[in-house]
């Protein structure tokens, strides 16, 4: 076997075991008193691997050079403070996991990586889920397993609704209507119904508008008709009685009262925004060391979990425009399919209002692998037509 195939199928069983590695993560955590997360060494040998092949490319140097320079320089700031530098070490990395896996997926060319390769995964991470609420080891995995979810479910959706396997349709179905049932979260609520209602309007805009009433009816009652079942299994989840509860907490009696700034803060942004404010005087207090290269995570006692925010406090200005700068570098050179692209702004949009997207290894890494599996469906569609 050469060495491309080798690499190729690396890979490919990293990503695969990618769900296995958060369940072990929390498995130790709960039974395994050992003080070094594997889970964690594993990503950080893969971000290693990922980087040094990077390295090797002459396109990727400068932009590279310009991140090992911040990251010596924060360390250097945060050496200086006398802080446990094992966790900035690694707020860093996981903060920096996602740039420079989009500057890896962008380039990197592997064909069986496609839409049926991240359902399958998908379908692993529902398994992995449900084993761990077995186990009640998945209390703090809701947030990362929520994020994951609803920001593949645009291209799992769209694979499952265009293929003709029925019995892979209810499978997936009930599979999402479990993982409904036992998450039940606003962030995955929410987020499912979002997506669904996208998928649903992008996949049969043309056809309800050009086709007749027959067809349009059809349309409209299958989608009444998806309402009515989430409806019902939303009604004995979590979310029914965290948004009864939340109402109840901020005195929402009349329309007016939703547009309150703490109303807006709790029910949108679970207090971030009055958590920013509050990090921010620490920020600007600590003068040009803490602006220039953020507090840390040593620094701050609470993330706000809006993911810009937070990028902020910890890395600083220097560290957030190297983090935009790697970002919009990738953005510039590459395109996303329609549904990669919803798929890719519905993780931004889990990123501002619910948090632990951009800052999470787990979840984005599958951000970065849009930009592969995108371009392979745009391949696929290139041949079909040509």
């Amino acid at each position: 076997m050469d060495k491309n195939k080798l690499f190729d199928k690396f890979i490919m069983i990293f990503l695969i075991i990618s769900p296995i590695l958060d369940f072990f993560a929390y498995v130790q955590k709960e039974y395994i008193k050992f003080p070094i997360s594997i889970s964690l060494i594993i990503r950080g040998l893969f971000l290693l691997i990922i980087f040094i092949y990077l390295i090797r490319k002459q396109d990727n140097r400068k932009i590279l050079l310009f991140f090992l320079i911040y990251f010596i320089l924060a360390l250097g700031s945060y050496l200086l403070r006398k802080v446990n530098i094992y966790y900035e070490i690694v707020n860093l990395l996981k903060i920096f996991y996602l740039p420079i896996m989009m500057l890896f997926f962008s380039k990197y060319t592997n064909s069986k990586i496609d839409d049926k390769f991240i359902l399958k995964v998908y379908i692993v991470y529902i398994i992995t889920f449900v084993i761990m609420h077995i186990l009640k080891l998945d209390t703090q995995y809701i947030p990362i397993i929520s994020a994951i979810l609803v920001g593949l479910l645009p291209v799992t959706l769209n694979y499952v609704m265009e293929s003709k396997n029925y019995i892979l349709k209810v499978v997936f179905y009930l599979l999402l209507g479990l993982i409904t049932y036992l998450i039940g979260t606003r962030l995955l609520v929410t987020g499912f119904l979002v997506v669904f209602f996208g998928v649903y309007v992008m996949r049969y805009k043309l056809e309800f508008i050009y086709n007749n009433f027959k067809r349009r009816f059809t349309i409209i009652l299958s989608f009444i008709g998806f309402l009515v079942v989430f409806g019902i299994i939303v009604r004995f989840t979590p979310f029914y009685g965290i948004m009864k509860d939340t109402i109840t907490s901020l005195n929402i009696h009349s329309l007016r009262d939703v547009y309150r700034f703490n109303t807006i803060d709790q029910l949108i942004f679970s207090g971030g925004l009055s958590q920013f404010a509050d990090i921010m005087k620490d920020f600007i207090k600590g003068g040009y060391d803490t602006i220039m290269y953020g507090l840390g995570w040593n620094g701050v006692e609470t993330l706000t979990k809006i993911d810009p925010f937070d990028i902020l406090v910890t890395t600083g200005i220097f560290g957030s425009a190297i983090f935009i700068i790697m970002f919009t570098y990738v953005n510039f050179r590459t395109e996303l399919k329609k549904e990669h692209y919803y798929s890719y702004v519905m993780f931004l949009a889990i990123a501002v209002f619910a948090g632990r997207t951009l800052l999470y290894p787990s979840v984005s890494l599958f951000i970065a692998v849009l930009y592969l599996v995108s371009a392979n469906s745009i391949k696929i569609e290139k041949k079909k037509y040509s």
